[in-house]
């Protein structure tokens, strides 16, 4: 259901469309992996289709596999196993096996850089964050976290990192009653660069608009901050209640409202213009996390639990038209994180 701008989704019917599909040469290509956390699987789905065109099984370890999240980096699909403390690294063509990377124990969040040969990989059992080298494939060392966060009962949940890979940022949760921190971090130096509170259950994402911009929706305050990367101060704000899954392309920032069933469930804003420009509802409620196609044009959620299985669809054209919904597509237990792979 939307909530805002009605008169201009009426406007943007089909003649309009097709008039903006005119002149939009991108079409959709590639795919989207899926971290299924309870089948020790991961989907891959063709977007033109939208349907699963091959499942890969996680190698065999000491314990089932669990795969958390998936990033993709040149023609390299990364698969995080939180059960099995390590790495499992595919090429993204034929997705063959290359590599098993191991790392520290409870492998959650993770993030590439996009300009260098670098992956962080969050372990909120050791309370350490992996840093792995993308070109051996190998982890190359293991960042430290502030000690008196972690004296508290604070660990590692989401992270990013910078394009050219200098400075991660570390959501930490789970400590004293009341709010988490974000802390940022010198990769090359290990060490504390700046911290702040901010509002329970945050995640993380840098524009890639603005890139001295960090995003941080928190849950337990219903907001996403808007923070200067450099000193994480903020800059502004929106509200979004339950605020979860975060994904920016463009001036277009997606945002999933995980805890209330589905119902307005995948929030779109204009970062450019600082305000709330759609809601839509998710046909199953826990929306979770979000990937968009390189165009803009496709939107990906994964509805996470234990008994889901299902991927909700959304179409748009940023600056023309606003996000609906398209379907849903069958991939196996709990998907969890996602990836767009361009090709």
């Amino acid at each position: 259901m939307k909530l805002k701008f009605l008169l201009l989704s009426v406007m943007l019917g089909s003649g309009y469309l097709g008039a903006a599909n005119a002149s939009y040469t991108e079409v959709d290509q590639g795919t989207v992996a899926v971290a299924n956390r309870a089948s020790g699987s991961v989907s891959i789905i063709d977007v033109q289709t939208d349907n699963v065109v091959n499942t890969l099984i996680l190698p065999a370890a000491a314990q089932i596999p669990e795969p958390m999240y998936v990033v993709y980096k040149e023609n390299r699909l990364y698969v995080g196993d939180r059960a099995n403390n390590r790495i499992v690294v595919y090429d993204s063509f034929g997705f063959n096996l290359l590599k098993i990377i191991p790392t520290g124990s409870g492998v959650f969040h993770m993030w590439a850089a996009e300009e260098a040969q670098v992956l962080l990989v969050n372990n909120d059992i050791d309370k350490t964050v992996t840093v792995i080298d993308t070109n051996s494939l190998s982890a190359i060392n293991t960042l430290s976290l502030p000690s008196d966060l972690l004296a508290e009962g604070f660990k590692p949940h989401d992270v990013f990192i910078t394009n050219k890979g200098k400075n991660a940022f570390v959501s930490l949760v789970d400590g004293q009653d009341g709010n988490d921190y974000i802390v940022k971090l010198s990769i090359k130096r290990n060490k504390e660069l700046s911290r702040k509170e901010v509002g329970g259950d945050p995640h993380l994402f840098i524009s890639p608009l603005k890139r001295n911009t960090l995003y941080v929706p928190s849950q337990d305050s219903g907001e996403v901050l808007a923070l200067n990367t450099r000193n994480l101060a903020t800059r502004y704000q929106f509200d979004v209640p339950n605020a979860h899954g975060v994904y920016a392309l463009g001036r277009r920032l997606y945002v999933t409202n995980i805890a209330e069933g589905g119902a307005h469930g995948l929030y779109t804003l204009d970062a450019k213009g600082k305000h709330i420009i759609d809601t839509d509802n998710t046909p199953y409620g826990a929306p979770h996390n979000i990937t968009v196609t390189a165009n803009g044009q496709k939107i990906y959620v994964t509805h996470s639990g234990a008994t889901q299985d299902k991927v909700s669809v959304y179409q748009t054209i940023p600056g023309r038209q606003l996000p609906s919904y398209l379907g849903e597509i069958t991939v196996q237990n709990n998907p969890f994180g996602l990836a767009y792979i361009p090709h």
